[in-house]
Parts: C-alpha cells; sequence; structure tokens
C-alpha cells in the first residue's frame, strides 16, 4: 500500500511509472461522479444553445385609417386629442403645430395622421391607432382620437396548460379593461420564455367584442408530464467497466408551478451512480431554487488497479438558487448562489485508504448572447472549498476559479462548435484530489479514458464541425486539446482527432457513433484511439 499512495497529502498517488495526475480519476468516487455529471451539464448546454424560441406576439396590426381625397381645402385653428398613456402632450402638440394657421386638404390630414401612427410603431404598440371620426369643423378645431386598445378578455388556445393559470398570469402585465401596452407585453414573454426552465408562452392579439379593445389569446408549449429517456454506451473507463446503461425520469409540474423533479440513474459492470434534483421557480423572474442528492460507488475490475480490491463510495447533497438579472433581445446574465457537501471513502482489502468530506460555496455568474446564426454561453464561478481527511488528520481551505465557454455559429447545412474549460486552484501542491481538474471522455478530450489524467489546474479545448446531411444524418469532425497543469513535473498535454456521425428517428430514437485518435501518450500501454457508441430511446 505504501506503494501505491502517499499519504503526505489528500490526494492520491499512482505506481511508479505512471506520470502523477494519472488514475485518480479512475479511483476516485467523488471524481467518477463528477464525470458523469459533466457529461450531463454538457448534455443540458447543448439542448440550450439549440432551442428554439416561439414567437412572443402574433396577429396582424389593426388597419390605419385613410381619409379620402376630395380636393377640399380649410384652415384650422386648433388640433386637439384625448390623452394618451404612451405619447407625451408635447411630441402630439408639436406634431398638429405644423397644420394650424394654414390652407390643408385631407392629404394633409391623412400625412399627420402617419406621424402619429409611427411614433406608436416606434414604441411597439401594435394595437394603438390614431383616427379622426366624422365631425365639423364649425369652430376650426379638429379632435383626433387616440385609440389605445383595452384588454377586452384573455383566454387559453388549445391544449389547455398544465401549469396554473395564475403561474402565467403573474408573469404577464395583462389585466381586464386595462390599456394594452404591447411592448411590455411582448418583452414580459421573451424574457419569460429566456428564462423559464421548461414552457414557453406566445400571445395572439384579436379585436375585442367592443370598440377599441382587444383579446389576448395566450398559448402555451409545455413539456410532457413525464420525459424519460433510457441510454447504452460505452463511455465508461476500464476500471469499472466501459459498457454504461441507465436513465433519465423528469416530472414536470408536479405542484402546477413548472417546476421539475429529475431522477438520473447510471450503472457498468463496477460502479453505480443515482442523482435526485428538484427545482422550482420562485418569482415572477423566474429565479429558481434547487435541492439535489446524489450516490456512487465503484469497484475497480480490471486494469492495473484489480488486484488491489479497491473499492469506493461518495455522497452528495446541494441546494442553490439562480437569478436571471438583466435580458434583452439578444443578452442574459444570470447569476447564482449555492452549496454542496459530499463524502468520498476509498478502501483498499477492506481498509480505509482516504476518507475526505468536501464543503463548498459557490458563486457563478453566467452570461448568454443570443444572434442568429451566433450563440455564446460563458459560465464563471468562484468556489471557496474546505476539505478534511479523516484518515490522515489533513484539511484545508481552497479558492477555485473555473470557466466553461459555448460557442457556435450555423452556416447553412453546416455548424460550427468551439468549448473552452479551465481550472485555477490558489494552493495547487496541497489541493486534494477530489478537486482536481480532470481530462478524458466524451465531453472532455476524447479518445483517452475519463480521468485518465486529473490535476490542480487545466486547460481544455474543443473544436467541432457538423454537416447536416438531412432530417436523420449529421457527420462531424472535431479537434480536442487539453494541459494538465502543477503536477509536480512538467506540465501534460493530450490532445486527440476524429469523426463521428449522429443519426435521429424521429424523436424517440438517436444514434451517436465516435471514432477518436489520440496524437499524444499520457499513461503506459495507452491505446490508440477509441470508437464510442450510444444509443438513445425516449
Amino acid at each position: 500500500m505504501g506503494v501505491l499512495f502517499a499519504a503526505t497529502a489528500q490526494a492520491q498517488a499512482v505506481p511508479p511509472g505512471f506520470p502523477p495526475g494519472t488514475a485518480a480519476g479512475q479511483i476516485d468516487p467523488g471524481l467518477q461522479r463528477e464525470q458523469l455529471e459533466r457529461n450531463q451539464r454538457q448534455r443540458i448546454i447543448e439542448e440550450r444553445a439549440r432551442r428554439v424560441e416561439v414567437p412572443a406576439l402574433q396577429g396582424e396590426a389593426p388597419a390605419v385609417q385613410t381619409l379620402p381625397e376630395q380636393g377640399e381645402r380649410f384652415t384650422l385653428s386648433g388640433i386637439t386629442f384625448n390623452a394618451s398613456a404612451f405619447l407625451e402632450p408635447a411630441v402630439l402638440e408639436g406634431l398638429a403645430r405644423d397644420y394650424v394657421g394654414r390652407p390643408i386638404g385631407f392629404a394633409e390630414l391623412n400625412e399627420l395622421l402617419r406621424q402619429i401612427n409611427a411614433l406608436y410603431e416606434q414604441q411597439g404598440q401594435l394595437t394603438a391607432r390614431a383616427i379622426i371620426p366624422p365631425q365639423t369643423l364649425d369652430d376650426g378645431v379638429l379632435r383626433i382620437v387616440l385609440v389605445e386598445a383595452k384588454v377586452d378578455e384573455v383566454t387559453w388556445q388549445a391544449p389547455e396548460p398544465r401549469v396554473d393559470e395564475h403561474f402565467y398570469r403573474r408573469r404577464l402585465p395583462l389585466e381586464a379593461g386595462q390599456t394594452l401596452d404591447s411592448t411590455a407585453l411582448m418583452n414580459a414573454i421573451q424574457r419569460f420564455n429566456a428564462t423559464t426552465p421548461g414552457p414557453q408562452l406566445t400571445a395572439g392579439l384579436a379585436p375585442g367584442t367592443r370598440f377599441g379593445t382587444t383579446r389576448v389569446d395566450l398559448q402555451a408549449f409545455e413539456p410532457s408530464p413525464l420525459q424519460w429517456s433510457l441510454f447504452f454506451n460505452n463511455y465508461g473507463n476500464a476500471g469499472t467497466g466501459r459498457e454504461q446503461y441507465g436513465g433519465n425520469l423528469t416530472w414536470f409540474s408536479p405542484t402546477g408551478v413548472a417546476d421539475a423533479l429529475s431522477l438520473i440513474a447510471v450503472a457498468t459492470s463496477g460502479s453505480q451512480y443515482g442523482s435526485l434534483r428538484y427545482s422550482r421557480p420562485v418569482n415572477r423572474y423566474n429565479g429558481v431554487a434547487y435541492v439535489e442528492a446524489g450516490a456512487n460507488t465503484l469497484e475497480i475490475e480490471e486494469g492495473p488497479f484489480a488486484a488491489l480490491n479497491i473499492e469506493g463510495e461518495s455522497q452528495s447533497y446541494g441546494l442553490g438558487y439562480d437569478q436571471p438579472w438583466w435580458i434583452d433581445e439578444r443578452w442574459l446574465l444570470l447569476g447564482g448562489l449555492g452549496y454542496s457537501h459530499q463524502n468520498s471513502e476509498t478502501t483498499i482489502e477492506g481498509l480505509t485508504l482516504s476518507e475526505t468530506s468536501v464543503d463548498e460555496l459557490i458563486l457563478k455568474g453566467q452570461l448568454e448572447w443570443r444572434a442568429q446564426p451566433w450563440y455564446l454561453r460563458y459560465e464563471q464561478r468562484v468556489r471557496q472549498a474546505r476539505t478534511d481527511n479523516r484518515v490522515t488528520g489533513d484539511g484545508g481551505n481552497y479558492l477555485l476559479l473555473d470557466g466553461n465557454t459555448y460557442l457556435s455559429r450555423s452556416l447553412g447545412a453546416f455548424e460550427m462548435v468551439g468549448r473552452f474549460g479551465w481550472q485555477y486552484a490558489s494552493d495547487p501542491q496541497a489541493l486534494p484530489s477530489t478537486l482536481h481538474y480532470q481530462f478524458g471522455g466524451i465531453s472532455s478530450i476524447r479518445g483517452y479514458d475519463p480521468g485518465v489524467i486529473a490535476s490542480p489546474q487545466g486547460v481544455s479545448l474543443n473544436l467541432e464541425a457538423y454537416w447536416t446531411l438531412n432530417e436523420h444524418w449529421q457527420p462531424f469532425v472535431f479537434f480536442d486539446y487539453g494541459r494538465a497543469m502543477e503536477l509536480g513535473t512538467a506540465d501534460v498535454d493530450l490532445q486527440s482527432v476524429g469523426i463521428g456521425v449522429n443519426f435521429n428517428w424521429g424523436r424517440h430514437l438517436s444514434l451517436s457513433l465516435t471514432a477518436a485518435n489520440t496524437l499524444k501518450d499520457v499513461v503506459p500501454d495507452q491505446d490508440s484511439g477509441q470508437v464510442l457508441a450510444q444509443l438513445i430511446i425516449r
């Protein structure tokens, strides 16, 4: 045991002949859990990038009045307007001043109406118009009526939403009898659709039952009440089994407020993992609170560590809150605060080698920019971690910074994608292995085993190009690069290139094949590459 591990630090060491940093991700249960959760996070990011938001408002604008030209000329001594919720009196008076005190006709009045309606259009007021009702001009004063539609009623288009109506109405500036501010309504729906954890909304505007009113028809696009998927892949590592099988189950809106309860289970021949998460919007701006818990076990069955009868287990729980702070048509800024706790234990021949607990306080900032054909997402985390190893008595406080970037651009049938991730540690020499940055696996440097190297600091880069042939086939090529740093010796570079293809049959079945070739050896007897496959049934 003394040959295999050094107890002078909390990080697990490795056998002679292996570069520092290798294998920790394959025998530390906390790091194995992080590998699986990283795959899940990558899937969520990709789904978010390809998400299509429904139009906020639909419907035709009211017809613009045009007075018939009759050749008659007259001189006005004044023009009056009724009160407006959107246009300032001084602005209206300034427009009217040019049409008073000189001979004009219906052509000039039509131009005045166009100028006023242009002001409404600039403000995005789709249901507001200026009209000239029938009237006499005996006193030389023209009366222009500003018709700013009031909400007649709010209806729901089929199918009826499963989420409580109050949940939606609380987030929209809609009240029967009130003047409809279509700009505020559109902004509210756009904000909702950009920040909602599940459903999306669209609104249609139609004439109300009375003059000067508008009916608002809302339609909700909600996920299925139960969403499930089963998957089979070979994304595991040699020690605990390459073949993975598992599933996801999400119960949408169990309490009627667009909350979600999600279950994930993954297993190989030598490992089991499960997690449970509940998330719930808690305010009208779609701030989301969540709690989660997970556990996993492992047993090394193959490879250089198999004869040592290494076993491990890990449990974790956490809670947090994410709040959208600022949003417009292209940008979304989100901030979050979270706490997590985990316990990890590794044994050899039944003897405890390491038993480590980690408490983390996490401050998160996330920036999203969406401007077709571009999409950009960057997440920055500041982590304050406290660790305690009950076997060695070692412990400490560590500051970690990590960031992840996702950038994509569509080029017709092609799509270019780039990902960049990094981690910095304030005390890399003493940082426990359970907090290390990992390399290898389907969401990292493909072609290498998951967790083949874990280091206190590191960077990774993934470049991908996709070609959508049709609704079924999507071939792609990629290049992956990573650098493991602060290992106590020279930095270690990982590189791989490869090709792959995605196949989709409707929305119920998808298959992914990836052939990755490694360009640098980082462990003894390393394979030159891997062929990775995954089948998903929904």
